[in-house]
């Protein structure tokens, strides 16, 4: 299945999601970095959860909020 668990979304997948999306964000904006393309299936897993509805609805509305938030630590 598409989840780490299978066909259904775990408690796993629910917490990886915004980790992936931190990743994704600040590591684009800070350091340029991006998972590799090589790497369809980690991308296609990030597509899949970026695109539920309840990670849309809890989500920061801008990207900015989330890089001033790493912001301190990255440049600490």
């Amino acid at each position: 299945g598409p989840y780490v668990n299978g066909e259904k979304i775990s408690a796993v997948d629910l917490s990886l999601a915004p980790k992936l999306y931190h990743l994704k964000v600040a590591l684009g904006y800070f350091k340029k970095w991006s998972v590799p393309e090589s790497l369809t299936h980690v991308h296609n897993y990030m597509e899949l959860l970026f695109a539920r509805e309840s990670f849309q609805k809890t989500k920061t509305p801008k990207d900015e909020y989330l890089i001033a938030g790493w912001e301190p630590k990255v440049n600490a």
